[in-house]
């Protein structure tokens, strides 16, 4: 638990560098287009309600922007469950994103391609990681109705390994599926926007009738150009899950 708690300290400490940083040296930035690439640290605290459990923990994002065109993403976890005691960090996510095109003068404003990696360094047995590594590359457009409102389909193909240890369980099985979302931002103004993103995913192509749907809603409020502040909620209905995240980024 100490080292627990050191890391997060760590990663808000960071944060607050970062801010006394960039005081001076803030320029305008549209972080509500998902094809827009920045160098920021996300610091979550995150709450996920599931039939089996409750969670709760730290969530930490660093997303490091290459160019306008590369942008590489690193996501970790410090997760505690409230059914079984037990914390510790969950699954490590790598996300690399290229963006070859970019136009927000045109209908279609941006494209590319990316790569989800999810690799379980959380402990499956103590219920903080899924026991799975999961890949998912997936393409991502961009379409440019108005400057208030744009429409980002993405698709996706989704691998996930055997469940790390249970090589007894008949059910323990490798899956192939895909997710199809639309990530829809609606800006208000300079200083606030919100991004409602409706996921329709199949887990595995062999049981195609178990279609899921889940939505994810996003509420962003700038203090300053390169301080912001959001909360997220996650709803997988048919699954009874919920998630919901309160934190703040921080754009160096």
């Amino acid at each position: 638990m100490k080292n627990t708690k050191q890391i997060v300290f760590i990663f808000l400490m960071i944060s607050l560098k970062i801010m006394a940083q960039n005081d001076s040296l803030t320029q305008e930035r549209d972080v509500s287009k998902p094809t827009n690439f920045y160098t920021f640290l996300d610091n979550n605290f995150e709450y996920i309600s599931t039939p089996q459990a409750a969670l709760m923990g730290y969530r930490a994002n660093l997303t490091f922007s290459f160019s306008e065109k590369n942008l590489l993403l690193a996501e970790l976890p410090l997760v505690y469950n409230t059914g079984n005691k037990q914390y510790g960090v969950g699954d490590l996510r790598l996300r690399y994103f290229w963006l070859p095109y970019k136009d927000y003068s045109k209908i279609i404003g941006a494209f590319g391609p990316s790569i989800d990696i999810f690799a379980p360094t959380g402990n499956f047995d103590k219920g903080l990681g899924s026991g799975r590594w999961i890949f998912a590359p997936g393409v991502t457009m961009g379409i440019m109705v108005a400057e208030w409102i744009q429409f980002f389909p993405v698709l996706s193909y989704q691998y996930l390994s055997k469940v790390d240890g249970q090589i007894g369980d008949m059910n323990n099985t490798e899956l192939h599926g895909a997710t199809f979302q639309v990530i829809t931002p609606i800006v208000f103004s300079k200083k606030v926007f919100t991004q409602f993103t409706p996921v329709i995913g199949i887990e595995d192509f062999r049981k195609v009738e178990q279609m899921n749907f889940s939505m994810e809603m996003l509420f962003s409020y700038g203090f300053r150009d390169d301080f912001w502040l959001n909360v997220f909620y996650k709803g997988a209905f048919q699954k009874d899950f919920h998630s919901i995240r309160i934190g703040f980024t921080t754009y160096f």
